[in-house]
């Protein structure tokens, strides 16, 4: 007699158990700079490590595409990921969110306000509070020439 072990990952279980990921899935963001910045893929609700990084919250469309909702660097991702439970990650799943992004490869609070600029000014995303022009303008200039100084370095963290 030979017994069939059930696929716990699909038919009415799969919401109960879901499919072990063998590997992560990446995918690459491109930056208004033209740089592209690789990101793995999460759930949008998981338990991160105590790590920094950027990340996006990101709903994937029925048709395979992505579209940003939210874009943050942390030098914390599970403590600003509970932060967020009480606001923006509730405000991104009602928005349609189904995935968090994360790039881990910027280390340094200036790389990563480097690549979360750099993506934030090439996507809109609906939840990201934007400075007002008056606030950004001096402000926007300086950033502006480190941005510039930073891309110089770009091949560490890219």
């Amino acid at each position: 007699m030979i017994l069939k072990v059930a696929n716990m990952t699909t038919g009415i279980f799969g919401s109960l158990y879901p499919a072990p990921i063998a590997e992560r899935e990446n995918y690459w963001w491109l930056g208004r700079s033209g740089f592209n910045w690789i990101t793995t893929i999460y759930p949008l609700f998981y338990d991160f490590a105590d790590t920094p990084a950027v990340y996006l919250m990101v709903r994937r469309n029925w048709d395979g595409t992505r579209s940003p909702i939210y874009i943050g660097q942390t030098d914390s991702l599970r403590r600003r990921m509970m932060e967020h439970t009480k606001d923006k990650l509730a405000r991104a799943y009602r928005l349609g969110a189904n995935e968090l992004h994360v790039h881990l490869l910027a280390e340094t609070e200036n790389q990563r306000l480097l690549v979360e600029n750099d993506l934030r000014n090439r996507h809109p995303t609906p939840i990201n509070e934007q400075p007002s022009a008056v606030l950004g303008g001096l402000f926007g200039l300086y950033r502006a020439s480190e941005q510039k100084r930073l891309l110089g370095q770009v091949g560490t963290f890219r």
